[in-house]
């Protein structure tokens, strides 16, 4: 009995848990792994699950917030750190808006956090180091494209947590964007080697920080013979 108990109460933790948030293997991935920022050859994130899952708080009525962008660049600007939200922003006329964003750390890594910023319009964001006013890169700045979810485009920057940042708009038809802040680590997904091209791949995990799927993976797993593209899914 106490067994039995002990599987319901692991059963139910593990529904909450999937709620919202990454969705984790029984394999575990290892150090280097879990740390690293965004990966080298990671060069878009459109066709992914994480755009699916801002583009779900996107629909979602429940899960936006109206915010005053500031009209100057200062870090005073009205805060979007809470995740899984979809702030909806109103610009001064004509001009461009501030907002500030402060990066958790989300991976353990304590060092960076990729971060992906998805809008509804394509307007240039800039993303600003608040306390050395530093302009950040984005690795990432491609549009995307799901059907019946109204972001357009997405922009990704490696970010220090817990030090403050200064996203800002350019104007913005209407002075108004949708913004929608996702992290990688969350929506990190597994891929499996896939070496004689059958579309499955050996048990074996590779996680992948919400990147499309690379070639020589595939998200499909349980090829008993990887040398063999007649031998699959056995």
């Amino acid at each position: 009995m106490k067994m039995l108990k002990q599987t319901l109460c692991g059963a139910l933790l593990g529904l909450s848990l999937a709620a919202c948030g990454p969705t984790e293997a029984v394999e575990q991935e290892s150090a280097g792994q879990a740390e690293q920022p965004l990966e080298a050859g990671c060069v878009s994130v459109d066709d992914t699950l994480m755009t699916t899952h801002a583009c779900t708080h996107a629909n979602n009525s429940g899960d936006n917030v109206n915010v005053t962008a500031s009209a100057t660049r200062v870090d005073t600007a009205p805060d979007i750190s809470t995740q899984h939200k979809h702030y909806t922003l109103t610009l001064p006329a004509g001009a461009e808006g501030s907002v500030t964003f402060t990066p958790t750390n989300v991976s353990g890594s304590g060092t960076v956090e990729s971060v992906a910023f998805y809008v509804n319009k394509n307007v240039a964001l800039t993303v600003v180091n608040a306390t050395t006013s530093a302009t950040v890169s984005p690795l990432i700045n491609e549009s995307v494209a799901e059907t019946g979810c109204s972001l357009i485009k997405a922009q990704v920057y490696d970010l220090t947590p817990g030090t403050e940042y200064i996203v800002v708009s350019a104007t913005a038809s209407g002075n108004q964007v949708g913004i929608v802040p996702e992290y990688l680590y969350n929506n990190r997904d597994r891929y499996y080697r896939d070496q004689d091209g059958d579309g499955y791949g050996v048990n074996t995990p590779v996680y992948r920080f919400a990147c499309e799927v690379n070639s020589g993976y595939s998200k499909t797993r349980f090829d008993c013979d990887d040398t063999n593209p007649a031998i699959f899914n056995c």
